[in-house]
């Protein structure tokens, strides 16, 4: 078994936590301690191009059991500006670790509960300190993401990161398991594998990835991190237009059909349809945009991977369907009230008419 000289475990938990952030304003609430994400290896960084880069600053780090030990966390809190924040716990391995022992730490960490309640708590904090760059503050308690990456710089004497990268099976790693698993299952989990230089890899999972990179650039992790944000994102605005349809449904089930006493009523809610389309469509369009791909090259390859494995498509699908709904909803609505307006119009003018001719006959003549 191989063992590890230098790495670490890194634990993400990321919360909706409003509409928007104002990164300007966040960076100059936290002054210096705040920084812009930014790549760091060329060539491959120029693949992707960050809108408006996420701000991150450092809190306050905790020890927590691991190894048999006390082992430090640090803390790291990150910003997106389409109402994201991540906690970042990174925790250092201690030197000459056992694979085998870090294998146990990830399954003893994905299960427990200090975790969660430790991120919460920074989650609160980092809202309180950055209330002035907040806008509509609120932790969406059913909408959280969690990810999880072991990231290994250097292995102990006697192995070279080439041979760990090529001999070592990561898979019960990243299914925590603990048996010996089938090679249909084994190729099935390391079937989104990348390696650009023979001694560096990359294995994106479901809910959690295996990075070999004796460089220590954090960029993979970032580009893993930024799509779990967008994902987060997308679930939180898919379910909050199913919630928008049912209240639809509830309306227009609970109300007469549109008549010319209700029109004005009708109006104010043909209006709202079209602001939760409008508001919908934008803050998903600004999520899609936040990273594009320019490039079809490494650092491309692998976060397109990510967002397909998180099933990016089938949400962005089913928002799309979901806002059709609501906008054909309003054109039916729309219809219906230029109906009734002409109908009105029709006997504003019949009335004149009727009018004009009781004028003529009666007070005319």
């Amino acid at each position: 078994m191989f063992t590890v000289t230098k790495g670490r475990i890194i634990i993400y938990r990321l919360y909706d936590v409003a509409a928007e952030i104002n990164l300007s304003r966040a960076e100059r609430i936290e002054k210096e301690g705040a920084r812009r994400l930014q790549f760091s290896k060329q060539p491959y960084m120029k693949a992707l191009e960050i809108t408006n880069p996420p701000i991150s600053f450092d809190l306050s780090s905790f020890n927590i059991a691991l190894f048999g030990k006390s082992v430090k966390a640090s803390v790291i809190a990150k910003a997106y500006d389409f109402g994201v924040l991540s906690i970042v716990f990174d925790i250092s391995v201690p030197e000459e670790t056992a694979m085998e022992a870090i294998e146990g730490a990830t399954r003893d960490l994905d299960t427990d509960k200090f975790i969660d309640d430790k991120a919460r708590e920074y989650a609160a904090q980092v809202m309180e300190s950055l209330s002035g760059a907040i806008t509509g503050p609120e932790i969406k308690e059913d909408f959280i993401e969690d990810y999880m990456i072991v990231y290994i710089e250097s292995v102990g004497l006697g192995a070279s990161l080439e041979e760990f990268t090529r001999l070592y099976d990561p898979t019960r790693l990243l299914l925590r398991e603990t048996r010996r698993v089938s090679a249909i299952t084994k190729a099935d989990t390391l079937r989104h594998r990348f390696s650009y230089y023979p001694d560096d890899l990359v294995v994106v999972h479901v809910d959690n990835a295996f990075i070999v990179e004796p460089s220590g650039s954090f960029d993979i992790p970032d580009i893993l991190e930024f799509a779990n944000a967008q994902i987060l994102e997308l679930r939180y605005y898919d379910s909050v237009i199913d919630r928008e349809l049912n209240w639809i449904y509830t309306e227009l089930g609970s109300r007469k059909p549109v008549s010319i006493f209700r029109l004005r009523e009708y109006e104010r809610l043909a209006k709202k349809l079209t602001q939760t389309v409008a508001d919908i469509t934008g803050v998903t369009e600004k999520v899609h945009n936040a990273l594009k791909v320019t490039e079809d090259v490494y650092y491309a390859r692998i976060y397109r991977t990510a967002m397909a494995i998180l099933r990016s498509k089938d949400w962005e699908v089913a928002i799309k369907e979901k806002l059709k709904i609501v906008t054909n909803t309003y054109k039916t609505m729309h219809d219906e009230i230029s109906i009734k307006r002409g109908y009105i119009l029709e006997l504003g003018i019949f009335i004149l008419i009727v009018v004009e001719i009781f004028m003529v006959i009666f007070i005319g003549g």
